[in-house]
């Protein structure tokens, strides 16, 4: 499925593949989130707040690109270890994961401990 306003998108397809974006409740994640369905994939939206991320995640669904909510902390290390695939969704694996999550604790990536 190409979104009608992105026609270009269909030059780009990701049918068949399965997409994990974080911080995809808003912003760059967000759209980044909307182009990748409308590229075929299915996106797992993810961020802290279910409430936030499922009516985004029946948008998109709605437009035809295959969606759905994800609620996890990904700086909590066992909240990233429960979250996938625990939920029984039926794509049971991850091709794709785009992180866009903020950071406003500026570092070399080479500089940053795990704990960060």
């Amino acid at each position: 499925m190409t979104a009608p306003h992105l026609p270009y998108l269909s030059q780009f397809s990701l049918e068949g593949r399965v997409a994990l974006v974080t911080g995809s409740g808003r912003g760059l994640g967000l759209e980044i989130a909307r182009a990748m369905a409308g590229s075929g994939a299915h996106v797992l939206l993810n961020g802290r707040d279910a409430a936030r991320l499922e009516p985004l995640a029946e948008a998109i669904a709605a437009a035809g690109g295959p969606a759905s909510g994800l609620a996890f902390d990904v700086a909590a290390r066992d909240a990233v270890r429960d979250a996938y695939p625990r939920d029984g969704r039926d794509q049971g694996r991850l091709d794709m994961p785009v992180t866009d999550v903020g950071q406003s604790n500026r570092h070399p990536l080479t500089g940053f401990a795990a704990e960060e």
